[in-house]
């Protein structure tokens, strides 16, 4: 028996070192992480943020190609061509300066006998296989095209600030969502404590029912009764729980973490209340609304089309210079030049009306998407204004029912334990308190989530501005 408890003592160390490596596989280790990172790591990963980022790049690229419109062009080409055409044959041979009377069919030609005028020259029309080798330089000098050029950048430009502000508008919804799912899963958490806070009382309320209940002053179905409640208090535990594991996935998702992320949050974020009038907060979102001010270039980038499509109408300017070296062989090629204008006009093309009507009806629909943006954003923030007030006014008054239903419950346990205070009215008022405390989180969270939608719509929804409000506001 010694020996085997002498063998039992050897093996411990290593039954707990195993047990230590299960519980450290099992349990991952928690990810502390505060708001302004959340919405940092979002950033990277969420596909509208994506997608905005790659459509600035590819406006940028864009007015890049318009700005290169606007310079000369610079082309190099090498040929070689083998030919018995007898017009091709004659121009590479004067393209490198050879031609001689011969290759006329001068040998042919009597001049004592007036008929050789009609004869067919062999060298001239059969002037058999030759090869020319050809270096060109070719620079092509825009001048004028009728505005097309400038109506294009103009445009490009336009684009390319509706794009900024795309992306900017879009980082600004993302850090809306999540500081929605951020204080989300705060508000689960505090929601969470409340529930165990009720079940911890539910416990208690069951211990004294059952202590009277031994001393004979209530009777059997006073316990059932407070049992019953103390189940329904775990339920409400377990639930309260399911909604923090949800809350945490749906963070983990953002920012781009296992859904099983055991994440640990930093304070709340309570948006600061912008300051001002109905009238100078609608000025302020006009002017500084992302999502306005992308459509307002898009109607600016619109009205450039315009000036495109009516270069159709009007002469186009344009210059050429070009060097060229053909021979045979590429040392012994002949160098020449070349150098031109040319005005061009298109004084008929029915397509041209058909172009214009499209780009005006492209300036009618931004103007018309432009208006409607406005009156959305104008109508969300007196919306938004409105609710952060209630929300306001909401915790206020929770706090106040808060602070009076423990108060009270605190008086009805005193009269219960005492056989003053029937059981169903100790419940009732457990209860008033477990809802009061609920509707204490929630209402901290709506007026989170509502101060952030005023702060949206007012184009003020970035991280400097969150992360100057956390706060570490009671979420008891």
């Amino acid at each position: 028996m010694k020996k085997d408890y002498c063998c039992w003592n050897r093996r411990r160390p290593w039954a707990a070192i195993m047990a230590a490596l299960l519980t450290s596989v099992a349990a991952p280790a928690v990810y502390a992480i505060d708001f302004a990172q959340c919405v940092q790591d979002a950033q990277k990963r969420n596909p509208e943020a994506l997608l905005a980022e790659a459509q600035a790049a590819e406006a940028k690229g864009a007015l890049s190609s318009a700005d290169g419109n606007l310079l000369p062009k610079l082309t190099a080409s090498f040929s070689g061509v083998q030919s018995n055409n007898a017009l091709t044959v004659f121009g590479m041979k004067l393209s490198q300066r050879v031609a001689t009377f011969n290759d006329f069919g001068a040998s042919q030609f009597n001049p004592s006998d007036p008929q050789s005028l009609y004869t067919a020259p062999n060298n001239l029309d059969h002037p058999g296989g030759y090869h020319n080798l050809g270096t060109e330089l070719s620079l092509a000098i825009p001048i004028w095209n009728g505005g097309a050029v400038r109506s294009g950048i103009s445009e490009a430009e336009a684009m390319l600030r509706a794009a900024q502000a795309g992306d900017q508008f879009a980082q600004q919804k993302l850090t809306f969502t999540v500081l929605q799912a951020y204080d989300g899963l705060i508000a689960a958490k505090a929601g969470q404590e409340v529930a165990e806070k009720a079940l911890r009382a539910a416990d208690n309320y069951v211990k004294t029912t059952q202590q009277l209940l031994d001393q004979g002053v209530v009777v059997k179905s006073d316990l059932l009764s407070a049992q019953v409640h103390q189940e329904e208090a775990v339920l409400a535990v377990q639930q309260a729980k399911d909604n923090v594991a949800n809350a945490r996935a749906n963070l983990a998702l953002l920012i781009g973490q296992p859904i099983s992320t055991p994440i640990q949050v930093d304070a709340p974020v309570l948006p600061p209340q912008p300051a001002g009038d109905t009238y100078a907060l609608e000025q302020e979102a006009i002017a500084n609304n992302p999502g306005i001010r992308a459509l307002q270039e898009k109607v600016r980038a619109a009205r450039a089309g315009i000036g495109v499509a009516r270069a159709a109408y009007l002469p186009h300017v344009n210059a050429m210079a070009k060097q060229e070296w053909n021979g045979t062989t590429l040392g012994n090629a002949v160098p020449s030049y070349t150098v031109g204008g040319q005005v061009s006009w298109n004084l008929l093309d029915f397509s041209r009306s058909g172009q214009m009507d499209s780009a005006q009806a492209k300036v009618q629909v931004a103007l018309a998407n432009l208006q409607k943006a406005q009156d959305d954003t104008r109508l969300q923030l007196q919306k938004s204004l409105l609710a952060t007030k209630l929300a306001s006014q909401r915790v206020k008054a929770r706090k106040l029912a808060v602070r009076q239903s423990e108060e009270a419950q605190r008086l009805v346990r005193l009269r219960y334990q005492n056989g003053v205070e029937t059981l169903t009215g100790l419940l009732r008022g457990q209860a008033s308190l477990d809802q009061s405390r609920a509707e204490l989180v929630q209402a901290r969270y709506a007026e989170a989530v509502e101060r952030g939608a005023l702060l949206l719509a007012l184009g003020k929804m970035d991280i400097q501005t969150l992360t100057g409000a956390a706060t570490t506001g009671e979420t008891k």
